[in-house]
């Protein structure tokens, strides 16, 4: 398998996709190039992990790391080398011959990630993925049981001082009457390439919400797929892309109506300063047989500086008629007027440019329910409209937001859950 992934990897070219083929970002570098880098020491590694756990002012459950480092405190996780996960490998949605970056992850991830929580329970979980020198190539497998509930928090991040990248796979088999929320916050440095892909099943009833924001990494590729097979299945897909100095950003989703009564939406927000880049591509599709379903692609973005450029391209494939199905696309710069009127009452340029961004944000934001993750998000994105950086942890004010509850008093970093601080609707 390993030997079939690496030739996949060397042979294909790295847009399959005939829609979008004058359509993508070209990362410029063979992957294979950054494990000739110097590993990083386990102290060191856990150095950042310490650091990162205090300023969020909160426990990480599961650790993923480059080099090995990984670490588990959750009694519904278990991380397994790829030797013991045959049965789950079995069915992996993600196949190697379909993309030239799944199949390297295929072939250099050792580890398996397994996220599973049996019929009627309930999880939350805290999770941090972290580059260091060496390439990160994650697997993150996703069960959920019948009437299950998972709040699920990831920060990507980066603890390196050179050139590499961070690869992870997500698949999600979501059961019936099901409902997990999935918050994936991308915030790595200017030296790492992020790449992403998701693939995601939403069962009879179930719900699977998907809410990304992409700040961080000079180049982001994100490959996503989430369909509701199962009568009545709920999808609700949000994106934030937030771009400064010379980022770029290439996002293709997927949503997929394939049984009757489902509903799916994917919204796209992005924001972008500098000369940064952002290709939006998102796509819906309607089986045949998925009578009553809706769908909904809904793109928009902003321009903050004149080099900066955004490409939306909406799609949607519809076999089946009775159906509600929308999408649209719209970018525009700032109106100047808008700004010279605020400016007029006192407000400096600085604090119209977050005024206008936190709005244009709003409606996505509003749609999570993890507050760490909202808080987080915007904490970031106003950090980055000052000075333009990204990929460290501003010192945020989280004394009144949701971050969970503990019956530990272990202080390990690696241990215990979310603390409670404040009040629940700050």
């Amino acid at each position: 398998m390993v030997i079939e992934a690496m030739r996949s990897y060397e042979e294909l070219p790295q847009e399959r996709n005939e829609l979008y083929k004058r359509h993508y970002i070209s990362i410029p570098v063979d992957l294979k190039g950054f494990e000739k880098n110097t590993p990083m020491e386990e102290i060191s590694f856990k150095g950042h992990v310490d650091e990162l756990a205090g300023k969020l002012e909160i426990k990480f459950d599961v650790v993923l790391g480059s080099d090995g480092f990984y670490a588990n405190q959750s009694e519904f996780v278990r991380i397994d080398s790829a030797e013991n996960a045959g049965s789950v490998l079995e069915k992996q949605m993600h196949a190697s011959g379909e993309d030239k970056y799944v199949a390297y992850i295929n072939a250099k991830s050792d580890k398996i990630t397994i996220i599973d929580v049996p019929d009627g329970k309930s999880a939350k979980i805290n999770m941090l993925v972290l580059n260091s020198n060496r390439p990160l190539t994650a697997k993150v497998f996703i069960n959920l049981g019948k009437e299950s509930k998972l709040e699920l928090f990831e920060y990507h991040g980066s603890a390196s001082n050179e050139q590499t990248c961070s690869a992870v796979i997500h698949e999600i088999r979501s059961g019936e009457s099901s409902n997990m929320e999935l918050n994936a916050l991308y915030n790595e440095n200017e030296k790492t390439i992020s790449i992403a892909s998701c693939k995601g099943r939403a069962g009879k009833g179930a719900h699977i919400g998907f809410n990304s924001v992409y700040i961080g990494a000079s180049q982001t590729r994100v490959r996503n797929t989430v369909e509701a097979d199962g009568d009545e299945g709920r999808l609700e897909l949000s994106e934030i892309i937030f771009g400064s100095a010379s980022q770029k950003f290439d996002v293709e989703t997927k949503i997929i109506n394939a049984a009757p009564h489902t509903n799916a939406s994917l919204e796209s927000k992005a924001a972008l300063m500098g000369n940064s880049f952002c290709i939006l591509k998102g796509f819906a599709k309607i089986n045949k047989g998925a009578e009553k379903a809706k769908s909904y692609v809904h793109e928009r973005g902003i321009l903050l500086d004149k080099n900066a450029r955004i490409e939306g391209l909406p799609d949607m494939s519809v076999d089946e008629s009775d159906v509600k199905a929308t999408h649209s696309s719209a970018t525009s710069p700032i109106d100047p007027e808008s700004v010279f009127y605020l400016m007029s009452k006192g407000i400096g340029e600085s604090g119209v440019k977050k005024l206008m961004v936190t709005g244009f944000f709003a409606n996505n934001l509003a749609k999570i329910r993890n507050n760490l993750m909202k808080v987080l998000s915007m904490s970031l994105i106003n950090s980055k409209l000052e000075n333009g950086a990204y990929g460290m942890v501003p010192k945020i004010d989280i004394r009144n937001i949701w971050i969970g509850t503990s019956d530990s008093t272990e202080t390990d970093m690696f241990q215990g859950h979310y603390k409670y601080r404040g009040t629940q609707d700050g």
